[in-house]
């Protein structure tokens, strides 16, 4: 139980907007399902701005804007702002073009360098980076990436190292995956011999300080909309705003980290190994025991459209399209029949190529109301919210 009307719990997680944090509170697993067990924001949140218990708790005051929550979150329901995930691969293009090694460092380790620090790329904390953005730098053309960890042992905030550290293995192994050799790293400074690339701007002459800035402002925004295509390729499309969901249904959102990853490995190129161990890893492959009933929950409340509903041979079933599985395992935690099984063990291949399986559970006229919408969404709704005065 949530302890919460919906309306309050939206109000609630909404506190936590800000200009750090953009935040969707129907993608939230444990606002479409009270079944759902996830509190990853919560529990990797280094100075408890969020909590959750009977209820959810939030104290936006508190919240340093450190980005790890969006890091972690598997929906997409908070999203890391200031800069954003394509502000950041922006700026990575830009250096990325000269064959450089980047290098993302926290304020405190900046603080620390003084005249040097425009050599590394801020980020509030390092446990804002996903995998997105590593293996994005990557595939835009990095030698190396490297994480600046010095400041991290005396930071009060130290869990974000943890999570940094979490998201390079994952993005390492994904990239052995597909045939290339370590790239990212996690050390207290720069090994002597690496090259950085930083192109400070230029001084035009004839501009006054405020015109000088506004062509930079200009020349940044026409920048980003050329990172955005570039980086997300065909998949630009999907960053626009998504469309309101049709009646009777529950908003469905692939996260643009999503987005953005799944484009970075399709420009690295198609794995060379069949089976990745994606144990805690960003994806994770659906299947179901024979006690399944086929009522189709896990897609109905499914919130990036990996799962869908299907009907084929007067069979009801779901889609299953694994790349946009950020492996939230809401459809787990919400099964009354405990049928679902994911695996830790994906096949690349079906990632990169956005392969749809089709899983046909139940006969639809062995569960009657299956036939009726109406119906079938008034049972989904009283199986899974409590009525509130």
């Amino acid at each position: 139980m949530l302890g919460l009307a919906l309306g309050q719990f939206v109000d609630v997680l909404t506190r936590l907007e800000s200009r750090a944090i953009r935040v969707y509170p129907w993608q939230c697993a444990r606002l479409r399902h009270r079944r759902s067990t996830c509190t990853l924001c919560a529990d990797y949140c280094p100075v408890q701005a969020i909590t959750w218990g009977e209820s959810l708790q939030v104290d936006p005051d508190t919240c340093t804007g450190c980005g790890i929550c969006a890091a972690v979150c598997p929906t997409g329901a908070l999203e890391a702002q200031n800069p954003t995930n394509v502000e950041l691969l922006t700026r990575i293009q830009g250096l990325a073009k000269e064959g450089a090694s980047i290098a993302f460092a926290c304020p405190r380790y900046l603080e620390a360098r003084g005249k040097d620090a425009d050599r590394f790329l801020q980020v509030n904390c390092l446990g804002r980076l996903d995998e997105s953005i590593l293996v994005g730098a990557v595939s835009l053309g990095a030698q190396t990436i490297w994480l600046l960890d010095s400041a991290c042992q005396e930071c009060p905030y130290a869990a974000g190292r943890a999570v940094a550290e979490q998201a390079v293995q994952r993005a390492n192994a994904l990239l052995q995956a597909c045939g290339v050799p370590q790239r990212i790293f996690v050390g207290s400074q720069l090994p002597s011999e690496i090259g950085m690339a930083t192109r400070p701007p230029a001084v035009v002459e004839g501009l006054s300080r405020r015109d000088f800035f506004s062509l930079l402002a200009r020349q940044a925004a026409k920048t980003t909309v050329v990172a955005v295509d570039s980086v997300l390729g065909s998949q630009g499309a999907q960053a626009k705003e998504d469309q309101p969901p049709k009646k009777g249904e529950l908003p469905v959102r692939l996260p643009v980290k999503r987005q953005l990853f799944l484009a970075a490995l399709r420009r690295i190129g198609k794995p060379v190994v069949a089976s990745f161990e994606a144990n805690g890893g960003p994806w994770a492959q659906f299947g179901f025991q024979e006690t399944c009933t086929g009522c189709q929950m896990c897609a109905f409340f499914c919130p990036t459209g990996a799962l869908s509903k299907v009907e084929e041979g007067g069979k009801a079933g779901v889609a299953f399209k694994i790349s946009q599985c950020t492996n939230c395992r809401l459809c787990q935690d919400i099964c009354y029949k405990e049928a679902v099984v994911l695996s830790s063990a994906v096949d690349l291949s079906k990632v990169f190529d956005d392969a749809v399986a089709v899983l046909l559970m139940r006969d639809v006229e062995a569960t009657p109301w299956l036939a009726s919408p109406e119906e079938k969404i008034k049972r989904l709704l009283e199986a899974t919210y409590p009525k509130t005065e």
